[in-house]
C-alpha cells in the first residue's frame, strides 16, 4: 500500500491531519484561522451543537469558502470514532484520507499516558461532555476532526456520541460509542476550500486575534520514526 504522508496536530484539543504534501504556509494558515473560529466559538457557547454554527461561521469569514454542508442523526451502537467518522463523512473522504486518519489515530493513542497530547485531548472531551462522567451512566461528548485533503479540500466533521466508558483517549480507537436516543442531529459535516487570496488581505488580523494562542493552543504530534 502507497505511504500515506499526514501531519497531525491539536487544535485547542481538536484533531487536525493534513495529508499530502502541503506548503508550510498553507498548514500555517489553516492552523491559525482553525483556532481563531475554534476560541470565538468555545468564548460564545460551550454547547457544541450551538457552538458548530459559531465555529463554521468564522472559518467562513477567514476565508473558507463552502463547497457543501450536512447535518444529521446517525444510528450507530459500540462501534469505534473511524466507523463513526467513515458513516458520517461518506464520500468526503477518500481512501487515502481514511488511512491517514486510522494511522492519526492509532499515533494518537499510542503516546505515553501521561503526554500532554494525550491530557489535551481527554480534557477537550470532558469540556464538550453534557452528562457528568459518573459510573454506569452514560457519557454525551462530541468531537471535532478536521482533515485537509491532499487537493486542499478542508473537510471539518463534528460527531457526538455517549459512552458508559467514561472518558479516556481510548475514546479514540475502541468500540466505545454509540448513537444518543434523542434522535437530534449527531453529526455535523463542512467541506469547504480555503481562498488564500482572500486570506492574504485578513493574515494579520487573524493572527493579532489569536495572539499568544499560536503559541499554547497548537501542538504538533511528532510522526513516529518506524512508521512505514
Amino acid at each position: 500500500m502507497k505511504k500515506t504522508i499526514s501531519d497531525t496536530w491539536l487544535v485547542n484539543g481538536n484533531i487536525m491531519i493534513f495529508c499530502g504534501p502541503h506548503t508550510d504556509s498553507f498548514k500555517k494558515d489553516i492552523l491559525a484561522s482553525s483556532l481563531l473560529a475554534e476560541l470565538v466559538a468555545e468564548q460564545k457557547n460551550s454547547q457544541r451543537a450551538i457552538s458548530w454554527t459559531t465555529y463554521t461561521d468564522t472559518v467562513i469569514k477567514t476565508g473558507w469558502v463552502v463547497n457543501s454542508r450536512a447535518t444529521q442523526h446517525l444510528e450507530f451502537e459500540n462501534i469505534n470514532l473511524l466507523n463513526v467518522v467513515e458513516q458520517s463523512a461518506e464520500s468526503a473522504l477518500p481512501q487515502n484520507e481514511r488511512q491517514a486518519l486510522a494511522i492519526a489515530l492509532a499515533q494518537l493513542v499510542n503516546l505515553p499516558s501521561d503526554s500532554p497530547a494525550i491530557r489535551t485531548i481527554v480534557e477537550k472531551l470532558q469540556k464538550n461532555a453534557t452528562v457528568n462522567n459518573t459510573t454506569d451512566t452514560p457519557v454525551s461528548t462530541t468531537v471535532l476532526l478536521t482533515i485537509i485533503r491532499n487537493d486542499k479540500t478542508v473537510v471539518t466533521l463534528q460527531v457526538a456520541f455517549e459512552t458508559v466508558h467514561g472518558i479516556a483517549i481510548d475514546i479514540l480507537d475502541q468500540p466505545v460509542l454509540s448513537a444518543g436516543n434523542d434522535r437530534q442531529a449527531n453529526s455535523w459535516l463542512l467541506c469547504s476550500l480555503l481562498d488564500e487570496r482572500q486570506y492574504n488581505l485578513i493574515r494579520g488580523d487573524v493572527l493579532k486575534k489569536v495572539g499568544r494562542n499560536i503559541q499554547t493552543r497548537l501542538l504538533q504530534i511528532p510522526a513516529p520514526t518506524d512508521m512505514d
